[in-house]
């Protein structure tokens, strides 16, 4: 797609035939889209049982964070000592918290129709469906995914192995918000590593997610 755009012929075309022209502001590359970058800490695996106790999501546009989302939640159920001890968050915490259902609200506000970027978006979206009694219509990036696909020589495909990789110094891990920074800077720095892969747009990444 790069190389279409910046070729002399086409570029020639482009003065002789106007619609070409507004065919390529409709062509807008991955980094300048809008994104939200989302990661949730839970009570468990099972969105139909467990609860969501922390979202954290950044508003990118144009690379850049736009606005932060944060909250602790209050779940109906205890918090385990095992999800303490992975999480760092403990009853006590989100004991003055809102419940999720005041919260949704105000996280499905903050997304908009923008695409949504999790590591391991198989688990997050459940969670996210389930506990805000939504259907999400946003088109999904899934850097766990990516992973897999091009970098199968790695040990794994965690967060901080795949942030590692790139150079990326990992946060507070299993806490939402050191996450997603860390999957913030994951994701722009995928973005040149999938333009050598030939992937530069929205519909080439859903392509090769497919």
């Amino acid at each position: 797609m790069q190389d279409l755009l910046e070729d002399r012929e086409f570029q020639r075309l482009e003065k002789l035939f106007p619609f070409l022209s507004r065919a390529r502001e409709h062509i807008v590359q991955l980094e300048k889209e809008k994104y939200v970058i989302v990661d949730i800490e839970t009570t468990g695996l099972d969105p139909s049982i467990n609860e969501i106790i922390e979202i954290g999501a950044l508003k990118i546009e144009n690379g850049e964070i736009k606005d932060i989302f944060n909250h602790l939640i209050n779940p109906k159920s205890q918090i385990s000592p095992q999800i303490e001890q992975l999480t760092g968050i403990n009853q006590e915490m989100v004991a003055e918290h809102p419940k999720i259902e005041e919260i949704a609200p105000k996280f499905l506000s903050f997304i908009e129709d923008d695409m949504l970027v999790a590591h391991n978006t198989d688990f997050d979206i459940p969670f996210l469906k389930h506990h805000s009694k939504k259907k999400f219509s946003n088109i999904l990036i899934c850097t766990l995914k990516l992973s897999r696909k091009y970098l199968i020589n790695l040990s794994n495909h965690k967060l901080h192995t795949v942030a590692s990789y790139f150079g990326i110094k990992g946060l507070n891990q299993h806490r939402a918000l050191g996450d997603v920074e860390t999957t913030y800077q994951l994701w722009m720095k995928m973005i040149p590593f999938l333009r050598d892969k030939g992937i530069y747009t929205k519909e080439d990444l859903q392509k090769a997610l497919t």
